[in-house]
């Protein structure tokens, strides 16, 4: 995606001041910004920090860990516009800005890719058993290779729950390339887009649990996928079977995980995302050897980044010059 806001006169928009709430992925995001209005960019955000810098702005950048809450959004005189860092928008209290007259932006299906090559590398990570394999080697333990066996994931069953587009290239990929069995779970997908993706859509998520040998979380975060993952859905799930998470840190109980891990429920879980934003250094998670870790950066490749802060970037702008940008979370402000 390439800048395609500077047609426009930066005279136009120099007067207005944008608050970016933790840096964006990439820097030719806030250089378009810094060229056509005045920023301010908080780094590491504290709510006082936050409520006290949003006041005279005409519009805002998040990025999820930080959040926009209710009293945030109340306190800006002159707010516009807010915008995520990239697709999910639980960070930003959609209703507060809906009820000020405040335009949301999101910017979708810019990271796909990037995180669907990160769930797949774990998958594959997991059933290879690389991350401990590698610390064998390191620490002189040549021959666990007579003690361990890595799995083949051709043929296993690959649970997709959330078939939005990342959970839809990941059962595409997975069926097409290793010949994977996919099943899916979302209530709010049809039939035929489950078989488009090469996946089976299921009514019901015991069956998945059951079922799979790799489960991957891939739906956005709501009141009915908070903690959607709690110790009662690891019971159902097969003993030899892994976790995936890059979606949201909330979708999984986080103690009732360590707990499934600890009394081997499952086989182990690879886990990009957290709750809260950095995990704890005695995070009981780091005692596991069948856990990978990585620190939310999934979709946070230059390319993915560049694009995801092009996308924020020129919707600020767009809706600063009175041009409706394509991706409003709440259409509702708009059209009013």
């Amino acid at each position: 995606m390439t800048a395609i806001f500077p047609q426009t006169s930066p005279a136009t928009t120099k007067n207005h001041k944008i608050l970016l709430i933790g840096r964006m992925y990439h820097e030719t995001g806030e250089k378009l910004l810094e060229e056509y209005t005045n920023i301010e960019i908080i780094k590491e955000p504290t709510q006082h920090q936050i409520h006290e810098a949003i006041q005279d702005v005409s519009g805002v950048f998040v990025r999820y860990p930080a959040k926009l809450d209710a009293e945030a959004i109340r306190l800006a005189k002159n707010l516009k516009v807010i915008s995520t860092s990239g697709f999910g928008t639980d960070a930003i209290d959609i209703a507060a800005a809906t009820q000020q007259g405040i335009v949301v932006v999101n910017n979708p299906g810019l990271s796909t890719t990037a995180v669907t090559e990160h769930t797949i590398s774990m998958i594959l990570a997991l059933a290879k058993k690389l991350t401990f394999l590698n610390q064998c080697v390191k620490t002189g333990n040549y021959l666990i290779r007579n003690q361990v066996q890595p799995i083949q994931v051709e043929a296993k069953t690959l649970g997709i729950v959330g078939l939005g587009r990342i959970g839809s290239a990941v059962a595409q990929i997975c069926s097409t390339a290793f010949q994977m069995r996919v099943l899916a779970y979302d209530p709010y997908v049809p039939i035929s887009k489950a078989e488009a993706a090469g996946a089976t859509l299921v009514q019901d998520l015991d069956y998945l649990l059951t079922e799979s040998d790799f489960v991957s979380l891939h739906p956005e975060l709501t009141d009915e996928t908070y903690e959607m993952f709690a110790l009662e859905a690891f019971k159902k799930m097969k003993p030899t079977a892994f976790l995936i998470n890059t979606s949201r840190g909330k979708v999984v109980r986080e103690r009732d995980l360590v707990t499934a891990i600890r009394e081997k429920l499952i086989a182990g879980a690879a886990i990009d995302v957290f709750e809260p934003e950095p995990p704890s250094l005695d995070n009981p998670l780091y005692e596991f050897d069948n856990i990978i870790l990585s620190p939310h950066l999934a979709g946070v490749t230059p390319e993915a980044g560049m694009t995801a802060a092009l996308s924020a970037a020129n919707q600020i702008l767009q809706v600063l010059q009175g041009e409706k940008p394509p991706y409003i979370v709440n259409p509702e402000v708009w059209s009013s």
